[in-house]
């Protein structure tokens, strides 16, 4: 077996879990705060190939597993919301990303609309694209 085999068998270990598709919450959690270094590391580095290209991967396997976390097409920002607050057994008071429970529940009744405040409040909150609670923009995530 030649050397840059060996090296990298040697060190799969420590990348596997960042070059492979989340199978769970906990594993895409990882996931996201390793991009995230990546892209702080980035941001340091001059144009480095094999940061730009493990970031790509990461990416890659993010939204792969953002695609399959949804079980409908199509879905309204209303419809992802309500779905991540049952996932995570979130009641109307639970959300102070949004604001009161008043609040939340004229925007859970259609009433009121997210605002671009709540967009990103939520999306990093629970760690999806903040497209997903635009109208007519969530259905790219959903298979």
């Amino acid at each position: 077996m030649n050397t840059a085999l060996k090296k990298i068998i040697q060190h799969w270990g420590y990348l596997s879990p960042y070059a492979r598709v989340p199978h769970n919450d906990a594993e895409y959690e990882k996931l996201l705060n390793f991009a995230e270094n990546l892209m702080e590391v980035s941001r340091h580095v001059k144009k480095d190939e094999r940061v730009t290209s493990l970031l790509k991967l990461v990416a890659r396997n993010i939204e792969e597993y953002e695609a399959h976390r949804f079980p409908e097409k199509n879905m309204s920002p209303i419809d992802v919301l309500e779905f991540l607050m049952e996932e995570h057994g979130l009641g109307q008071s639970d959300l102070p990303e949004i604001g009161g429970q008043s609040l939340v529940s004229k925007i859970l009744s259609g009433e009121r609309k997210l605002t671009v405040e709540h967009i990103q409040k939520l999306s990093k909150r629970f760690g999806v694209s903040s497209s997903v609670f635009i109208e007519g923009k969530s259905s790219i995530f959903f298979r």
